[in-house]
């Protein structure tokens, strides 16, 4: 269980269109998806915002902000197995960890993580005081240095089975750095963007597991990343919230959160802009009943292999 941690590089059904790039770069973010790959947007419909903006020239970088693999009969009764196979087929390029991610047990985790074949991070959880997943990871496209950095919620350790986080004696050997401030993930978190910077990174992408529920204080997302100084925008899950916001960093810059909602009733995105690197953000909306291949009739791989994973999924449900 102690092995390296790293993805399983298995190959995606991502095919990226032969597009000149325009040198904007766009970050697709999903989150608390909660096991509903076909709900909402769908799969098959994040395959395609991506693929109608690579189209256009934009480059594309998909991540997941925590709580994915649980949440549906199917995700419960796979493990986890079933939301991961249809994740590696999207193509992720980044996700950090919810609370949930922990629910089938930490041996699961570490065989969920290999499976991914795209990188899990956290700056904040630990085993015996020392990293599990590494705390940021850098990206490099259109000539820049793309990096993110990920926060779990220590509200992981009592939402989550107490079981996971402890040894067979019942001793907690694994945290979230939950003090009683938030001082040690402000720590944690400052010393990634830091280390992240120090690397040559242009960007530095902040992705929480944190959310704005009060009952999660002190460690919610504006007691945080109000202290932190160097990052550039805030990706923030866990609380189901679609409330975009503007927050103050810790060097007194004016930045935007973007929430993950859930079940895939919205797609967060940001752009950095070629022209003058830029950012700009906001939220893709989808709340009707149905995915948008079945309401519009479109086909593509995603659409295709959503069909397939329901039938994958229905043999854990006998």
């Amino acid at each position: 269980m102690d092995a390296p941690l790293v993805p399983s590089n298995t190959p995606s059904l991502h095919a990226r269109p032969d597009v000149e790039p325009n040198g904007d770069i766009v970050i697709l973010m999903t989150g608390d998806i909660h096991g509903s790959f076909d709900r909402g947007f769908s799969f098959g419909g994040v395959y395609e915002v991506r693929y109608q903006l690579e189209l256009k020239g934009d480059t594309v970088l998909l991540v997941d902000d925590g709580d994915a693999i649980q949440g549906t009969p199917m995700a419960f009764n796979s493990r986890g197995e079933v939301m991961i196979n249809i994740m590696n087929d999207l193509g992720y390029d980044v996700a950090i960890p919810g609370e949930h991610e922990f629910h089938y047990g930490m041996e699961r985790f570490y065989e969920i993580v290999r499976k991914a074949n795209f990188e899990y991070i956290s700056c904040n959880f630990v085993k015996n005081g020392k990293h599990v997943l590494k705390p940021y990871t850098i990206r490099e496209v259109c000539g820049k240095k793309i990096a993110f950095v990920g926060i779990t919620t220590p509200k992981a350790l009592t939402l989550g089975p107490a079981e996971a986080f402890q040894d067979k004696d019942g001793n907690y050997i694994y945290g979230f750095m939950g003090d009683e401030n938030g001082d040690a993930i402000v720590k944690a978190a400052q010393e990634a963007i830091d280390a992240a910077k120090a690397q040559g990174a242009n960007y530095v992408v902040l992705m929480g597991h944190i959310g704005n529920d009060p009952t999660a204080a002190p460690w919610t997302y504006d007691t945080i990343t109000s202290r932190l100084k160097g990052y550039d925008v805030y990706l923030d899950g866990f609380s189901h919230d679609t409330a975009t916001a503007e927050i103050m960093s810790g060097d007194g810059k004016l930045l935007q959160r973007v929430p993950a909602g859930t079940r895939l009733n919205t797609i967060g995105w940001v752009r950095i802009s070629a022209k003058d690197g830029s950012l700009k953000t906001g939220l893709y909306r989808w709340e009707n009943d149905v995915d948008p291949g079945w309401l519009f009739d479109f086909e593509n791989p995603l659409t295709k292999r959503v069909k397939e994973a329901q039938l994958e999924g229905e043999k854990y449900m006998q």
